[in-house]
């Protein structure tokens, strides 16, 4: 009796190990389970918050600013640090005339990852507005130090020096920008537009239509190669 009392309590024991070892197994089981579903949620919820920036930041393109605002707000509830929103969110802001709140997105962005240069870039839109030209171009060559071929920041950094009264300066970034995106008619005015401001008349004649061949419609090429003829012709 003592034998078999002893055999029987070494069997529950077994069987009690084997019980813990399927409950250990089925838990990990469970929770590779709910990592799975996590990894999934959050990846459905990721590519919610870029739909609904690409939303918004579409909307901003077509000029629908309070609308676009709303979408982008969705998209920061659901990803607070979604690159694109947070600088569509500046952009538009920038558009409604809020440039302090619209600086704030961009320096969230930067904080976030420094190697974003389309916030730096576009922080110095806002300063430039704000006539901030020292702090803009710095905020335009931290984005060309990121990317040395970024067409459009040297663009702007022309058009910042350019209202800066740095001509020379503007000059060369300019030819940068159209020698890098030759179809980007902005490129060709801060051309023209330092040309013009350098006295060299036919010249900027000449850059105001590359950016009219590139752009029928824009305004300020226009206005700036009548000024120019109007020189000429002193």
């Amino acid at each position: 009796m003592l034998y078999q009392g002893k055999e029987s309590g070494t069997l529950e024991k077994e069987d009690d190990y084997e019980k813990k070892t399927q409950y250990t197994n089925m838990m990990k089981f469970v929770w590779l389970i709910l990592a799975i579903s996590m990894l999934f949620t959050c990846s459905s919820l990721a590519d919610e918050a870029d739909d609904l920036a690409a939303e918004g930041n579409l909307l901003y393109d077509q000029d629908f600013y309070d609308e676009a605002l709303v979408v982008l707000d969705q998209a920061l509830a659901i990803d607070p640090e979604n690159l694109e929103a947070l600088n569509g969110k500046g952009k538009t802001l920038k558009s409604l005339g809020r440039y302090e709140e619209a600086i704030e997105e961009y320096e969230k962005a930067i904080s976030i990852d420094p190697s974003y240069k389309k916030a730096w870039n576009n922080k110095g839109i806002v300063l430039t507005y704000l006539e901030q030209y020292d702090e803009a171009v710095e905020m335009y060559n931290e984005a060309i130090k990121i990317d040395p071929e970024y067409a459009k920041a040297y663009s702007n950094l022309a058009w910042c020096l350019n209202l800066a009264g740095r001509y020379e300066e503007a000059l060369d970034n300019a030819k940068n920008a159209t020698d890098l995106l030759p179809d980007y008619p902005k490129g060709w005015i801060n051309h023209a537009d330092a040309l013009f401001a350098l006295g060299r008349y036919n010249e900027a004649v000449t850059s105001y239509d590359a950016a009219l061949l590139l752009d029928p419609d824009q305004s300020d090429a226009k206005n700036g190669k009548a000024r120019a003829i109007e020189k000429m012709d002193v």
